[in-house]
């Protein structure tokens, strides 16, 4: 009686088939961990290309401080002005003194909050505040900035370098879907020094009781932890104070 060497056709077809399943049901985990994975590290660099060109501008100046080197008799005015000095500074591909093509009813990307429901209510009523009186531009790196100054003069921490002056967006994703807040666009508060802080992070804000509110881990007013999710305005906190891991989903 012969041995049987190797294995029939219909052998072969069963195991490609129950491969094939297998590859179905794991893929799409895979690439969602993959990309989330991405998140941190694309953010952490999208910061420290900001943060360096401010560095750079204030140096070239000899300031301490955003607010000498600006100029503007509005919000809007003082943003455009910080926004083309920065520009000086960092290789963009497109900059635009207005977030009209940026904002919630924007003409190339509409931003939405991370259920990808309008900013009109709660939380991210701030970010249709960050996109009102800003410019933006976009790095030959692909990242997204909305920059909005705004010179907070009731503002109580001294030396006033480390005065928060203004809110920065970042899409690491550029215009290109989904610009959903904590998916691809996340938040931070703009110093004196030039540095950024994430939203919803420890002492992002002069103000103790919006630091509590907005806590990434149980903000009474918004969170972004490993069980909820409330707008995403807080999840660069959440991000940045969890070695640049995504826990959310």
């Amino acid at each position: 009686m012969m041995k049987k060497l190797g294995f029939t056709l219909a052998e072969v077809l069963i195991t490609l088939g129950i491969i094939g399943v297998v590859a179905a049901l794991t893929a799409p985990a895979l690439v969602q961990n993959t990309g989330s994975a991405q998140i941190g590290p694309k953010l952490a660099k999208a910061v420290s290309t900001f943060e360096t060109a401010a560095e750079s501008l204030l140096t070239a100046q000899s300031a301490g401080a955003i607010r000498t080197i600006i100029n503007g008799d509005s919000d809007a005015a003082r943003s455009e002005s910080l926004g083309e000095n920065l520009s000086n500074y960092m290789k963009i591909s497109q900059y635009d003194t207005s977030a009209a093509k940026y904002g919630s009813q924007g003409t190339e990307a509409q931003l939405r909050g991370y259920d990808g429901q309008s900013m009109n209510d709660g939380a991210l009523y701030a970010v249709g505040a960050i996109l009102g009186d800003s410019a933006t531009y976009i790095s030959k790196d692909g990242f997204l900035y909305v920059i909005m100054y705004g010179n907070n003069a009731n503002n109580p921490r001294e030396p006033f370098h480390q005065q928060d002056c203004g809110s920065v967006l970042i899409d690491i994703n550029g215009i290109a879907a989904p610009n959903r807040v904590g998916k691809d666009a996340f938040i931070f508060a703009l110093f004196q020094d030039g540095s950024l802080k994430p939203v919803g992070s420890t002492g992002w804000s002069s103000e103790d009781d919006i630091n509590d509110a907005f806590y990434w881990k149980d903000g009474s007013d918004d969170k972004c932890n490993d069980t909820v999710v409330t707008s995403g305005f807080s999840c660069a906190g959440s991000i940045f104070e969890n070695d640049l891991k995504v826990i959310y989903q």
